[in-house]
């Protein structure tokens, strides 16, 4: 699966890597894995979301991921941050936020490192 997916029991955070491209068959599979790992947490986690790769998020792509936003909130994500490379996709990421419409803090990062920090200090909002 060209997704990657990582638990951070500890933090307890979900990370994922997006791929440069996502076919039909990818993202059913990313669904289904990520569902199980959302549920692993069993109570509140936060999600860090890396976007660099996936300059352009196809139309049912975007669809997709909002759903899957909406369907974590419901299932204890309390925070999302995303990683983003320039302008464009950072509005792509924000779109997609919305039409999931999220009541949770979200932000996006230029860095990894400084999506991490900010989904580690609860206060950094």
């Amino acid at each position: 699966m060209p997704f990657q997916i990582t638990v951070h029991a500890q933090d307890r955070i979900l990370e994922v890597v997006y791929p440069p491209q996502v076919t039909a068959g990818d993202l059913a599979e990313y669904l289904a894995e990520v569902k199980k790992a959302m549920a692993s947490f069993d109570g509140e986690w936060s999600a860090l979301v890396d976007q660099s790769q996936l300059r352009v998020m196809p139309g049912d792509v975007v669809s997709a991921m909002a759903s899957l936003n909406a369907y974590a909130q419901l299932h204890g994500m309390k925070r999302s941050a995303r990683v983003v490379i320039d302008p464009p996709s950072g509005l792509q990421a924000w779109r997609m936020t919305k039409r999931a419409m999220l009541t949770i803090p979200t932000r996006t990062f230029e860095t990894r490192g400084e999506a991490l920090g900010w989904l580690k200090d609860p206060e950094a909002d």
